[in-house]
């Protein structure tokens, strides 16, 4: 049963061309929530902000941060961020000083997803090809020169010296993927949007094209199972929506479960959530231990985030709802 829930209304203005950049947001709180501070990056139109909200909630930092900012966050006590226009990562101290940029290998650029730093200073990077493939071969109808986009995984040691890469048209078919109409001329094969380490060392990554979870061998790359999607290997139970849909952030949790963002783009009706499953990997069964939706019903259908905290609550961003009520929830669970 939710207890205590903490809202946040952010809404990002100018005043005028002469007037000082503000932040304003409002705060809503039912009960003693984690005391952290908050890290936010806006997407408004008008501008975008890289902010802090202190333990007090009060605003303590913030930027009007323009292209950069993506993907605001505390890694491994550092800070990072995407920078969009040169496509690579920067990290910064505690004092918002820049300490280092992280960059894919060979000609591939970094993608703004995700990034991952480990305890031993070793990153993971996401990135993206494009190859020409005779798809006629693949499939009546299927285009003789056609760009398929796909998902490569990179990983660093802390020197920086590329140490692992796993490419999805190694590890995969493409004919396994009919849900996706494989006979255009550029087919967006992946959409990759979170990466994480498992407790096995292994790799999850986040499939959002196609509302999948593959598990990954970290040394072999070979494919371990794939959850949801045409290919879903699992049985799902106590799950209203037999599973998720165009999910985001997809985190091994300390009890073992796994938990994500169910945007539910493709559930009837549309319904956003912040999901829990226990996962059996051996009888490949899913169950739904808890969920929680919008407050208000909103859905956001692009971007969004959970977090288990400390205390056991659950910090919930609901992604592209805009200004439509709340954007961050904290929730007892």
């Amino acid at each position: 049963m939710v207890r205590s829930i903490i809202i946040f209304s952010l809404f990002w203005s100018l005043v005028t061309a002469q007037s000082r950049e503000y932040i304003d947001f409002q705060v809503l709180v039912n009960d003693n929530p984690y005391s952290a501070n908050i890290f936010i990056h806006s997407m408004s139109m008008d501008s975008r902000y890289m902010a802090v909200i202190d333990p007090t909630l009060e605003l303590a930092w913030y930027i009007n941060s323009g292209p950069l900012g993506l993907d605001f966050k505390v890694n491994q006590e550092l800070l990072s961020y995407f920078h969009k226009p040169g496509q690579f990562w920067i990290l910064m101290n505690e004092y918002m000083i820049e300490t280092d940029t992280l960059e894919c290998a060979g000609q591939y650029l970094a993608d703004y997803h995700d990034i991952q730093i480990l305890e031993n200073g070793g990153y993971f990077l996401q990135t993206y090809d494009s190859i020409l493939v005779d798809m006629s071969t693949v499939l009546e109808g299927g285009d003789t020169s056609a760009m398929v986009h796909l998902l490569i995984i990179q990983e660093f040691d802390s020197s920086h010296s590329l140490i692992f890469e796993w490419n999805a048209w190694d590890h995969l078919d493409i004919a396994d993927y009919t849900n996706l109409d494989l006979t255009q001329n550029i087919i967006v094969w992946m959409h990759g949007n979170s990466i994480e380490i498992d407790i096995d060392e292994n790799i999850l990554i986040s499939n959002r094209r196609s509302s999948e979870v593959i598990k990954v061998d970290r040394y072999s790359g070979a494919v371990i199972w794939r959850m949801g999607g045409p290919k879903n290997e699992f049985l799902f139970i106590d799950d209203p929506f037999f599973g998720f849909s165009k999910q985001h952030d997809v985190r091994r949790i300390d009890n073992g479960n796994i938990t994500l963002f169910d945007n539910g783009n493709l559930h009837d009706p549309p319904r956003s959530r912040a999901v829990e499953y226990e996962i059996d990997e051996e009888e490949r069964i899913v169950t739904l231990v808890w969920d929680y939706e919008h407050p208000d019903g909103h859905v956001g259908l692009a971007m969004g985030s959970v977090q288990r905290l400390p205390n056991q609550n659950t910090l919930i961003n609901w992604g592209s709802i805009s200004d439509q009520g709340a954007i961050i929830t904290e929730v007892d669970h």
